[in-house]
């Protein structure tokens, strides 16, 4: 069986990373995405010709720095959430999987026409203020108590008094249930496809590019290491010439193996060269050379 290439295995750890980090298959419609990524500066996103039904500006001072968002969409029907039961309510769990520390609402209109508010909360709702295990059942009581309330208030021209009497059951509720009111949390980066492709391109890359330089630079550390024996043999091969190149038995000096000596020196310890195989080839054919011209 052939064995896959180590660099193989360092572009799947880098494909995980990117799955991982960045969860592509969790996609949800363009237009919750265009809702999360301007729900990043404020609490409110109104959509070019969103009906004036709700008052951008009224609603954020309603909502205040609370951990409460809307988006406020056109009049278009939710064809795109036609198969769901609830379209509108599929709508504003999308939003809410990209603003997870917070609730949502959503105003838009179903595929029948109907236009009206739908509510959920974020899957890590009520954090990163507190923690809680019991959010679904804390946030149908809420949602019961403001519409009680909102019923009597709103109109066909104005549903801005469902985030009011909302807003107030909020600070009611979760006062109650956590002893505090949660604020608004981080909205997750949203990613469109060419950007998720670049990430993962990004991601891969940086895994194979990390992973061929710690090979290099073990294989750097095992050749060092494994040279060291011929590293000192060489030396001191080099050590017992001095004496022979200084003192030549005939008492003449031998220039040309004086020379070789000095070049074999400068070879040996030259730091700016890799110290591999090649340098001390270099010094053993040097080395050897010296010793037949001193026999």
């Amino acid at each position: 069986m052939k064995r896959i290439p180590l660099w193989c295995w360092a572009t799947l750890v880098g494909l995980g990373a990117f799955l991982w980090v960045f969860t592509p298959w969790e996609n949800v419609s363009e237009r919750a995405r265009t809702a999360a990524q301007n729900l990043g500066a404020t609490s409110v996103y109104a959509e070019p010709g969103a009906p004036d039904v709700v008052d951008p500006e009224r609603a954020e001072k309603v909502i205040g720095d609370r951990a409460i968002v809307v988006a406020v969409f056109d009049e278009t029907p939710l064809i795109e959430y036609a198969d769901e039961q609830s379209p509108r309510q599929a709508l504003c769990r999308d939003v809410a999987s990209l603003v997870p520390t917070n609730l949502v609402v959503v105003f838009a209109a179903n595929p029948d026409g109907d236009y009206n508010g739908s509510y959920c909360h974020g899957p890590e709702f009520p954090a990163p203020t507190l923690t809680d295990d019991t959010t679904d059942v804390f946030f149908l009581s809420l949602l019961a108590t403001a519409e009680q309330s909102w019923q009597y208030r709103t109109s066909e021209t104005d549903l801005v008094p469902q985030l009011e009497e909302f807003v107030l059951a909020f600070d009611t509720e979760t006062f109650k249930a956590y002893g505090e009111v949660p604020r608004r949390g981080p909205v997750n980066s949203v990613y469109d496809v060419w950007q998720l492709v670049l990430a993962c391109l990004a991601m891969v890359s940086a895994t194979v590019v990390v992973f061929l330089l710690l090979r290099q630079l073990g294989r750097a550390l095992f050749a060092s290491r494994a040279l060291r024996p011929r590293e000192a043999g060489l030396n001191a091969r080099l050590n017992r010439l001095a004496d022979r190149v200084l003192h030549p038995e005939g008492g003449a000096p031998n220039a040309a193996a004086a020379k070789e000596y000095v070049l074999a020196l400068r070879e040996f310890h030259d730091t700016d060269r890799q110290r591999g195989r090649q340098r001390l080839d270099a010094v053993e054919r040097r080395i050897e050379k010296i010793e037949g011209m001193l026999l």
